[in-house]
């Protein structure tokens, strides 16, 4: 049996890059740990379409409550509805308490002043059935009204719609036609596109998903008690 010295010893040049692999795989063991035990680091999958064109959906992406969220920063809460039960829900804080919400003819309003215009979103838009040829849609997320079968409603981005110039309408609901799921919650004749005003009282959130048209967000379940808050996204 041989007690000898090993004949091909590592040197030290051959050593860091198996420090700084074993380093790193202990490094993401641990946040993976630190992640299923809290919400301190959590890897996400978009699984609805309601942050389209920015959170697509079937994308990944890490949420954390170590970062203090601010306005329009995304979040992850806890939320409970009849359709879903327990679940989290990802959307936009687009009101923070004491902020004055108001949506007029489908474009958010915080405080007053213009808060859509530095964001990517998705309206839905009124298309003519002779026009639609090649145009990317979610046909599932569409609609007809009868007696018109050859006009289409559809959630499009609307960069796409401004890029390729598509003689297409953005379609929003007039004031005053009552939304009943939004009436029972806000007891107000508001709908999607017109919308408050309203305060935002302390210890809420007011949240909205950039899909406008497609979204079961603050407008439909309530504002969101802060308790509520998992963390804020991180990466997108």
């Amino acid at each position: 049996m041989y007690f000898g010295r090993d004949q091909n010893p590592l040197k030290p040049s051959q050593l860091n890059p198996l420090i700084i692999v074993a380093s790193i795989s202990g490094l993401l063991i641990g946040l993976w740990i630190l992640g299923r035990r809290t919400f301190a680091f959590r890897l996400f999958r978009m699984s609805s379409s309601a942050n389209q064109p920015t959170l697509k959906t079937g994308r990944y992406f890490f949420c954390s409550d170590l970062k203090k969220p601010k306005r329009l920063d995304f979040i992850c809460y806890r939320a409970l509805t009849p359709a879903t039960g327990p679940t989290l829900f990802t959307h936009r804080i687009c009101g923070l308490p004491g902020d004055i919400i108001e949506i007029r003819a489908g474009k958010l309003y915080i405080n007053k002043q213009d808060a859509d215009h530095d964001l990517s979103l998705m309206h839905v838009y009124k298309m003519q059935v002779k026009d639609i040829s090649g145009v990317v849609y979610d046909e599932t997320l569409s609609y007809t009204l009868p007696p018109y079968p050859d006009t289409v409603y559809a959630p499009l981005d609307d960069e796409y719609v401004r890029v390729k110039a598509l003689p297409f309408i953005r379609y929003v609901l007039p004031p005053g036609l009552r939304d009943e799921a939004i009436f029972k919650v806000y007891r107000k004749n508001w709908n999607q596109d017109h919308f408050g005003p309203l305060k935002v009282p302390a210890g809420k959130f007011f949240v909205l998903g950039d899909n406008r048209g497609n979204s079961m967000d603050s407008r439909y379940q309530g504002m969101i008690d802060q308790s509520k808050y998992a963390g804020t996204v991180l990466w997108k």
